[in-house]
């Protein structure tokens, strides 16, 4: 199997888990510490996005390697693979939002619950809230995002394996 495809299926995978998470488990529990699993299978379903398609463009020639670890890959997929599929700027944003989130969650040295929120504080004790509706809005995104991984690298499996 390529590995493309492993990376296609994991983040589709991921998706999956992050949107049953939030429709199906958050409404039964109403346990806001689930909104950073959502958040964290959300944020894994777009890195395996992005690694499917640069591994794709690897596969294809495209690319000479793909680097290891999430901030060159990211530099790579922005100045490389975003246009060649014309991934929109907003995404790139979003990206850079959830990677952004995930630090501050990471580092934090306070977080809590409060009103159906997830807080969380940095040092400074600047505050960064997630709620469902917010999380609904981000699985969406990376729902169509794998999808549309699914379709480019679909279509262009058939390619690859005619060609060996």
């Amino acid at each position: 199997m390529e590995a493309f495809v492993a990376a296609r299926d994991a983040a589709r995978k991921k998706a999956g888990v992050a949107d049953h998470i939030l429709t199906q488990t958050y409404p039964l529990v109403q346990d806001p510490k689930l909104l950073i699993a959502v958040l964290q299978n959300t944020f894994e379903a777009v890195e395996a996005g992005i690694g499917a398609l640069l591994l794709y463009e690897q596969s294809v020639r495209r690319l000479p390697t793909v680097p290891d670890g999430l901030e060159p890959r990211l530099s790579l997929f922005r100045q490389h693979v975003a246009q060649r599929y014309r991934i929109p700027p907003a995404f790139l944003r979003f990206v850079g939002e959830l990677q952004e989130i995930m630090r501050e969650h990471r580092q934090s040295p306070v977080e809590f619950v409060r009103n159906n929120q997830f807080v969380i504080c940095n040092e400074s004790y600047r505050i960064r809230t997630l709620n469902a509706e917010m999380l609904k809005r981000h699985v969406q995104r990376a729902k169509a995002f794998v999808s549309f991984v699914e379709e480019k690298v679909n279509r262009n499996d058939a390619v690859i394996a005619r060609r060996d």
